[in-house]
């Protein structure tokens, strides 16, 4: 799990590095809904809460991310989700403690310019929402109502 996570931050932070040097003159149009057009997002996922000072995003960003590796480390919570959203916080608050904001360059035109950062945390909640709605209880124990009647001894 932990060198999942390390391989998914490095790949976002390299996209970041890769649209920061590349971006910065003009944005890219590309075929389909996506181009690429560099901004920087001060507040969290798809520029939410601009108005919280970075330290606090980071440190809630920081303690949730922990508590995640800490249930997937422990068998609470299904590895393969978590490692996508702790790698997609991670990377994002690296970037945010590099350099006070986070890297965006996935740009819609009617949807928030986001990272790659984003789709890890996105897919991995997803991921987490759909594994815990398919839960087979064939295996739960069930309580089926007793068809004899209850005699009180005296």
């Amino acid at each position: 799990m932990v060198a999942w996570i390390a391989a998914l931050t490095t790949i976002d932070l390299a996209t970041k590095i890769w649209a920061t040097a590349t971006l910065d003159d003009k944005p890219i149009t590309l075929p389909g809904p996506i181009d690429l057009q560099l901004s920087y997002n001060n507040g969290t996922a798809f520029g939410l809460f601009t108005n919280i000072p970075p330290l606090l995003i980071t440190a809630a960003t920081l303690t949730i991310a922990l508590a995640l590796l800490t249930a997937a480390w422990n068998g609470r919570t299904p590895t393969g989700p978590a490692a996508l959203i702790i790698a997609g916080a991670l990377a994002n608050t690296i970037d945010r403690l590099e350099a006070g904001s986070v890297v965006d360059m996935l740009h819609t035109g009617w949807w928030p310019t986001f990272n790659v950062a984003d789709i890890f945390i996105t897919t991995g909640v997803a991921w987490w929402a759909i594994t815990a709605t398919n839960t087979d209880h064939s295996t739960s124990p069930t309580i089926e109502p007793s068809s004899t009647t209850h005699q009180h001894q005296t």
